[in-house]
């Protein structure tokens, strides 16, 4: 009883390490990851070289001190899920042995390998502790899931069929890396100077001429695509080819801005974005310079640090890329030029209010400004409307003299700022102020909403 005791305990021993996966499994796979560029898969159609043993790309697997790979025992490599053999698979071993595939491959998920059996000279001989089976070059099809940048798969193998149980890998055994990787093809940059361009707020040019100089152009930077070194189909580094395009898309606020041009090609303006069509590269790498051209008569917009999105440590511009026609040597992305930006200078900005709506039932919106300075100051309206679109801008028709103060109707800023209209009390805006010239430190605003009684139920 006392005995059937201890085995009935061994054995649930034993149950639970098998549960685990672990206590048992013996070899290691030992991978350097193959990473591809997901538009050359693409234009592969799936099909793959993998140069194992050939390169940097490797899978190896090391036998177990205390265990070997007994003759007639069985080797399986299982690709990822979708993937299968396209050619014939083979391994390396480190010791004198050789090994013959007897089930899957080609058009398989798995090729399983027979250990040193007496048709395969050298002859029958047992894989030992401390030896290495590397997969060599194969072809592999079915690699659509690298056809998208960032996917991340393994492979696995098992070494079963042992007569001694214990020389077995109990699962299969994982790669200490992924087998496959796959990116976008490039490498992506975005520099700048290093510090912000200006527009000038003061006269004569009011805002709509850059500093220094009070110039039309400013340069923002250089975005630079160099290849990834990612793998192609074929298993060699991608290198642009000569003749390749980019199409750049930048994103800021561009009231004011007239035309702009990336690596020689004029940019179309919509909005909130520009798009600079068929950028030619130079040689195998890609290098397009910036420049945003000013009108030199409307107000030009400050682009302040993180746009679209504000993050304190996250300043500048971001440029989308993607491939232009007929190019299949790498997939969109994004780069961020985290140091310029545009900014104002020579005058202020005053944030008024969230909440400027249109009139109805008898309310009126007001804007109150004053100016406590000691210099007059030309006044402008920056409006974001809640339904999104740009942001609009006008001049107020008036320069408010010093230590005098006026209030416009909702309807009069309407009048002033070209395309924009809030025709009832559910259309609202979010408004701002900027006072142009050096003497508007002292400039104050605020949005008063009036009753039919004309008594102020509201102020922001």
């Amino acid at each position: 009883m006392k005995k059937f005791n201890v085995v009935a305990a061994s054995a649930v021993a034993l149950s639970a390490a098998l549960a685990s996966g672990s206590a048992l499994a013996n070899g290691s796979l030992a991978v350097a990851t193959a990473n591809y560029n997901a538009a050359a898969v693409a234009a592969g159609g799936g099909i793959i070289t993998v140069p194992w043993n050939a390169g940097t790309p490797s899978a190896i697997y090391t036998v177990a001190t205390g265990t070997s790979l007994e003759v007639n025992s069985r080797f399986t490599v299982t690709l990822p899920a979708g993937f299968s053999f396209a050619s014939q698979p083979s391994i390396t071993v480190s010791t004198p042995n050789s090994l013959a595939v007897t089930a899957g491959a080609i058009g398989s998920n798995t090729a399983t390998f027979t250990i040193g059996n007496n048709g395969n000279a050298p002859g029958n001989a047992a894989v030992p502790a401390g030896a290495t089976l590397t997969l060599n070059t194969v072809s592999v099809q079915g690699a659509t899931a690298l056809e998208t940048a960032g996917a991340s798969l393994g492979i696995t193998v098992q070494s079963t069929n042992n007569a001694l149980v214990t020389n077995n890998d109990v699962m299969p055994v994982p790669g200490n890396n992924p087998a496959f990787t796959s990116d976008t093809g490039v490498k992506a940059g975005f520099t700048g100077g290093g510090s912000p361009t200006l527009i000038d707020l003061a006269a004569p040019s009011l805002g709509t001429l850059f500093q220094p100089a009070d110039t039309t152009t400013a340069d923002i930077g250089m975005v630079t695509l160099t290849s990834s070194g990612s793998l192609n189909a074929a298993g060699v580094p991608v290198v642009f080819s000569t003749g390749d395009s980019a199409t750049l898309t930048l994103s800021g606020f561009f009231n004011g801005i007239a035309s702009a041009t990336a690596g020689g090609v004029t940019g179309t303006i919509s909005g909130n974005t520009i798009t600079f069509t068929d950028v030619p590269f130079s040689g195998t790498s890609f290098g397009a310079e910036i420049h945003l051209i000013a009108g030199g008569t409307a107000l030009l917009q400050q682009n302040p640090p993180g746009f679209p999105v504000p993050v304190p440590a996250q300043g500048g511009f971001t440029a989308s890329f993607a491939p232009g026609p007929k190019v299949t040597d790498f997939l969109g992305g994004q780069t961020t030029n985290p140091a310029d930006q545009i900014a104002y200078t020579n005058g202020q900005v005053i944030q008024v209010t969230n909440f400027l709506t249109g009139d109805d039932a008898g309310y009126t919106s007001l804007l109150r400004v004053n100016n406590a300075g000691t210099v007059p100051a030309e006044l402008f309206a920056l409006v974001q409307p809640y339904t999104g679109g740009p942001q609009l801008v006008g001049n107020l028709g008036t320069t408010l003299a010093a230590g005098t103060g006026t209030v416009f109707l909702e309807t009069q800023i309407e009048a002033q700022v070209p395309g924009f209209t809030l025709t009832n009390s559910g259309q609202r805006a979010t408004l701002t102020i900027i006072g142009a010239g050096a003497g508007v430190t002292n400039v104050a605003a605020s949005d008063l909403l009036v009753n039919p009684g004309g008594v102020v139920v509201n102020v922001n």
